[in-house]
C-alpha cells in the first residue's frame, strides 16, 4: 500500500494525506501528477522522491510513502 502525502508551507509541522491508499507505487505516482496539474508552477526531483508546487500560499511538497 502506497499513501501520498502533502506538506503545506514551510511553516506547517504536519503532512496530510491526499487522495486514498493505493496498491503499486505507480499508481501513487499518477496520482501525484494528477494533483500537480491543479497548480501553475510544479516539478519533481530527478529520483521523483518528492515533487513541488507552487500556489498563492506558497510551497507545498509532496512524497509517496511505503504503508504496510
Amino acid at each position: 500500500m502506497f499513501k501520498i502525502f502533502v506538506l503545506k508551507g514551510a511553516e506547517s509541522d504536519s503532512a496530510t494525506q491526499i487522495g486514498r491508499g493505493y496498491s503499486t507505487r505507480e499508481e501513487a505516482v499518477a496520482a501525484v501528477k494528477t494533483h500537480l496539474k491543479t497548480f501553475r508552477a510544479s516539478g519533481h526531483n530527478l529520483e521523483e522522491n518528492y515533487w513541488w508546487a507552487r500556489d498563492s500560499q506558497g510551497l507545498q511538497k509532496c512524497w509517496i510513502s511505503s504503508a504496510e
